[in-house]
């Protein structure tokens, strides 16, 4: 690797745009994603994060984080735990102009790709055997309403909420383009 040098980030002014995301990604990651991975966002959860998911999100727009069935608490917990700190090396990886990130990274496309076309399907297509099972201990779609939820579980404001998921699906796939090179940071030293 003494043959190559890193390229300095005022040269890489685009990359600025994956620092900040992947800076607002990890926030997310460890503040909202670990609410679902560990509790249930609800309107009077004493744990604030959970109160904010619930209203500042889940509410009237994605019913299916407010059921939380365990899928879901699987992939929060993915996201919080396991994404979470690699956010944080893809920032610092970005800062420093470090190559060897570049095979994690395209890992973490793979996974994160697969793992939202799951996630879109279940919430746009509904999730009716996790609602059969639920329903049975609820007594009303009257109570199913005062949870926040719906018959369907499917997303109820689909502009809030591709604005709020939207940028987990493409940033991603900028990352995989942005690591297409062999050496995404650097370059051959002077004289090489």
């Amino acid at each position: 690797m003494a043959d190559r040098i890193a390229i300095p980030l005022q040269e890489r002014k685009l990359d600025i745009f994956f620092i900040v995301a992947f800076s607002t990604f990890t926030f997310t990651s460890f503040c909202a994603d670990a609410v679902n991975a560990l509790l249930v966002p609800t309107a009077d959860h004493p744990y604030f994060w959970a109160r904010n998911v619930y209203h500042l999100y889940a509410l009237n727009c994605d019913p299916l984080l407010i059921a939380n069935p365990r899928f879901l608490q699987i992939m929060c917990a993915i996201s919080a735990f396991l994404f979470g700190p690699f956010y944080l090396v893809l920032v610092y990886s970005f800062v420093k102009g470090k190559d060897w990130v570049r095979p994690f990274a395209l890992l973490y496309v793979g996974m994160i790709v697969e793992s939202m076309i799951v996630l879109l399907a279940v919430e746009y297509l509904g999730d009716d055997r996790y609602l059969h099972t639920m329903a049975t201990s609820l007594r009303s779609a009257e109570e199913l309403g005062r949870m926040g939820l719906t018959p369907e579980l499917t997303v109820q404001d689909s502009i809030k909420f591709l604005a709020f998921n939207l940028p987990y699906k493409v940033v991603p796939i900028l990352l995989a383009i942005r690591m297409w090179r062999e050496h995404p940071f650097t370059r051959p030293a002077a004289g090489r």
